[in-house]
């Protein structure tokens, strides 16, 4: 399959993940990718932002959570602990870097900007999370689907009160 650019994609959200493959609990890996995917949808209809691919990925560097490499032709999100590849970091925290990464789509450096527009996201988040509101993954412009409040990520309740 040739490589897809953001030329090629049409509206706004993640369009394909790839999780690491020979890897322990790959099929949960992919579960977690996609269930950020669906998660982000909504800010990034809002945003127009586009993703090509949400991949996986284990850097060498403990420090290195993410990468969005060319404004979103892929955002790389680790998800494992680092010396322990059985070992995922929690939702909420792999969300959080997700928005990071995200912000990239429109801001690169670390700066007042990239800062005000994270927080912004965050509280956006936090909202939907609260609202139990995440998209469908299947296109721009269908309608969210809405899961049961029970499952509001604990770490973003604070924030949408």
């Amino acid at each position: 399959m040739a490589k897809r650019t953001l030329q090629d994609v049409a509206g706004p959200k993640v369009w394909e993940v790839r999780e690491l493959t020979r890897q322990p609990r790959q099929a949960e890996a992919r579960a977690l990718l996609e269930r950020i995917a669906k998660q982000v949808q909504p800010i990034m209809r809002r945003r127009g932002w586009r993703v090509c691919k949400l991949s996986e990925f284990y850097p060498r560097s403990d420090n290195l959570l993410g990468l969005n490499v060319n404004a979103g032709q892929e955002v790389k999100v680790r998800l494992r602990q680092p010396r322990d590849r059985s070992r995922f970091f929690p939702y909420e925290f792999c969300l959080g870097t997700m928005l990071h990464e995200l912000v990239h789509n429109e801001v690169g450096p670390h700066n007042a900007k990239f800062y005000k527009l994270l927080e912004e996201l965050r509280t956006e988040c936090a909202q939907l999370l609260a609202k139990g509101i995440t998209g469908t993954g299947e296109g721009f412009d269908a309608p969210s689907a809405v899961r049961p409040h029970k499952e509001v990520a604990p770490a973003f309740k604070e924030e949408a009160q």
